[in-house]
């Protein structure tokens, strides 16, 4: 059964619906204004990490030069640069040259000591005569056949006399206590056993350390005729390598033993190596008060694979 609503009833049921439903439909917010000409905030970008970046060389931990002692012609070269040696092994030999044989002899007898000799002797043999008259006074002024400033004077020429022989004694026993140890130096660059009845007319140069051959002298080749030279040939140790740089007096400060750092090089573009701070001066390299203070810094880089010589140009950055 229907029932007839008047106009004014059925408008007023429609506009109740509608707040009663009203609030279940989600409200959009509003857009965020922006004044004119102000473009749309873009998220801050990330903060790079702070960088101490400088550059430095790459050197041997550890060199030691080989020195030709006497004049000599090189007989035989038995080793090239980049070469792996041990401890005493032959890098060359040589024959020694007339010139060579006499500096040699005159280190094996130098004259100083037959000279010191022979002085000793001849002060030994006035200390005996003096010694006899000192006797012989002795006896004479206690018995007063001699006067007493006889005695005293003899008694002053034997103390100036011992003294004498004491210096003397001191001196030799020194000289030749050199002469001992510069034999068995001679026998370490000679290659061969030196003594005083056999003069070694051949020697050999044998390395002081095990490692690399990083220089040969371009003088040394079979046949050629060289004087006293030294550094003939550089032994180095290449792994670990050492890379020196010099840094600012802010960077020295913040950069400690042991830390690491990344290590690169324009020669080798694409390979990176970890360097360890292995040493850090605490004097300034510059001293001068109208000079920037700088600062050494050490760092060891392994080179298992040999790629690193001396002398390559390193780029070091520490992230602070």
């Amino acid at each position: 059964m229907w029932i007839r609503v008047p106009g004014r009833i059925r408008l007023f049921l429609a506009l109740a619906g509608f707040l009663t439903l009203a609030p279940l439909v989600a409200t959009p917010a509003p857009a965020a204004r922006r004044g004119p000409g102000e473009a749309l905030a873009e998220p801050a970008p990330p903060v790079a990490e702070p960088e101490i970046v400088f550059t430095g060389k790459m050197f041997a931990s550890l060199k030691r030069r080989v020195d030709l002692v006497f004049p000599s012609i090189i007989t035989e070269l038995l080793v090239n640069s980049g070469q792996r040696v041990e401890a005493g092994e032959v890098l060359a030999k040589y024959h020694l040259t007339p010139a060579g044989v006499l500096a040699l002899r005159q280190r094996l007898f130098p004259g100083q000591i037959t000279e010191m000799e022979v002085k000793l002797t001849q002060v030994e043999r006035s200390l005996a005569p003096l010694k006899d008259k000192q006797r012989e006074l002795t006896q004479l002024v206690k018995q007063k056949l001699a006067p007493p400033e006889s005695l005293s004077q003899v008694n002053r020429e034997i103390q100036l006399v011992s003294r004498e022989q004491a210096a003397l004694t001191a001196r030799l026993r020194r000289e030749r206590h050199t002469l001992q140890v510069d034999r068995s130096l001679l026998r370490q660059q000679l290659g061969s056993s030196v003594n005083e009845e056999q003069i070694p007319q051949d020697g050999a140069v044998k390395a002081p350390i095990s490692g690399y051959v990083i220089w040969v002298s371009p003088e040394v080749r079979q046949g050629a005729e060289l004087g006293p030279a030294p550094a003939v040939f550089q032994i180095g140790v290449m792994d670990p390598m050492v890379v020196r740089a010099q840094a600012f007096e802010i960077e020295s400060l913040q950069i400690r033993p042991g830390e690491s750092a990344a290590v690169t090089l324009e020669s080798l573009p694409g390979r990176k190596f970890e360097g360890k701070v292995s040493r850090v001066s605490w004097s300034s390299i510059t001293p001068s008060l109208d000079q920037p203070s700088y600062y050494e810094v050490e760092l060891q880089v392994p080179n298992p694979d040999l790629l690193l010589k001396e002398g390559l140009k390193a780029s070091i950055t520490f992230k602070k």
